[in-house]
């Protein structure tokens, strides 16, 4: 089943596979503080792209750099390096 919150063509099932008795214990962990955190950006993004603002920094300007936190987050999921 896809998800918003997985990197593009990754399933949860792609996800549950890296988590081999081989792969590292801190592995699990970091994809699960990745994705709380992705989860909690993506519903700042949705309050923001519902509201309509100017100043030194709009809307647009905000979500796009939310957008692309989001998508760093994902490329972290996808690609684990140690801490």
């Amino acid at each position: 089943m896809y998800s918003s919150y997985l990197p593009a063509g990754c399933t949860q099932a792609d996800i549950d596979a890296r988590f081999a008795p081989d792969e590292p214990a801190w592995v699990a962990r970091y994809i699960t503080q990745l994705a709380r955190q992705l989860e909690r950006i993506a519903a700042i993004r949705a309050e923001l792209a519902a509201v309509r603002f100017d100043g030194a920094y709009d809307s647009t300007d905000i979500v796009g750099y939310l957008d692309d936190e989001m998508q760093a987050l994902r490329q972290h999921m996808a690609h684990p390096l140690p801490e």
